[in-house]
């Protein structure tokens, strides 16, 4: 505990890549995956058990489906409809990415629910780092329609989400370029074109090198941004309208991947972590976290409408 802030261990999972964590408060039950290990787990606060399962290849996101014992799961290429009692996906996959949008090297990275119920995700190139672009998309799983928000040109790794409702505003990150823009959005949540026919997108904050990778990213009942820092080995709070850094917690770990808010009052932080090697690497590395910091909590995040 540090200044009233109090950060656990909940899961010593030991992910390879944690990512996507997903609170469903209907079932009290958090979902997060290990990208790299093809599995998503699941760690059930009211009986404090964690279980997980296998998939047949990398899992990039997840996210929550209409019926609470069914995950939508984004794989490699395709979008599936998992049902969480077989472990088996039910019928045809909801979404394939086209081939000419890029099959080799690249996968599903971060995608969300929009509070409408539309899925807004992004697909990453294995060599990022290196500046091989990736693409966002808004896709209706029911109607299978779908469009790109973002292309090539104009996005790196696409990565953590989180939006205000009362504002119309989907925030998003851009890993590679290490800031946080924003969007207009509808009502439902979706970015909208502008007049002149594109996704218009203003950056609010830019992340130094110092501090970090900004990765994946949840907001707070004060509609705050959280972001995790990977290689800064913290998750940060920003303020939206004037992009300065509220508050810092430094974890157990340097490499946190991603946040969200879960708990019986939204009240706990969860984050996920990845992989850390060598003589040095911190004890609670692939772990799931909680972060409970007095005064702060969150909403539950959207699930998909209908499928």
């Amino acid at each position: 505990m540090t200044g009233g802030i109090e950060i656990d261990a909940v899961v010593e999972s030991r992910t390879d890549l944690g990512e996507s964590p997903v609170w469903d408060e209907r079932t009290q039950r958090l979902y997060f995956i290990d990208i790299n290990g093809q599995t998503i787990h699941i760690w059930n606060n009211k009986s404090k058990s964690h279980d997980h399962i296998t998939m047949p290849e990398m899992v990039g996101t997840i996210i929550l489906a209409p019926n609470e014992e069914q995950l939508v799961v984004a794989l490699t290429r395709t979008i599936v409809l998992l049902d969480l009692k077989s472990r088996k996906p039910v019928g045809d996959p909801l979404f394939t990415v086209p081939e000419e949008h890029g099959v080799d090297k690249m996968r599903f990275n971060d995608g969300k629910a929009a509070p409408g119920g539309a899925v807004i995700i992004g697909r990453m190139h294995a060599d990022w780092r290196k500046g091989a672009p990736g693409r966002l998309y808004k896709i209706d799983l029911r109607t299978k329609q779908w469009e790109e928000i973002l292309s090539p040109d104009e996005v790196g790794l696409p990565n953590g989400m989180a939006w205000d409702v009362k504002k119309q505003t989907m925030y998003f990150v851009d890993t590679y370029k290490s800031c946080i823009w924003e969007f207009r959005t509808d009502d439902r949540g979706v970015p909208v074109k502008s007049g002149s026919g594109v996704y218009e997108k203003r950056e609010i904050v830019k992340v130094s090198q110092e501090e970090g990778i900004p990765d994946g990213m949840t907001i707070d009942r004060m509609m705050n941004l959280w972001v995790a820092l990977a290689d800064g080995g913290a998750v940060a709070s920003y303020n939206p309208v004037s992009g300065k850094q509220l508050v810092k917690v430094k974890l157990p770990v340097n490499k946190p991947t991603a946040c969200t808010f879960g708990g019986a009052f939204m009240e706990q932080l969860f984050v996920t972590t990845r992989v850390e090697k060598g003589e040095s690497a911190p004890e609670h590395w692939g772990a799931l976290l909680s972060v409970k910091n007095p005064g702060i909590s969150g909403a539950a995040g959207a699930y998909i409408a209908s499928l």
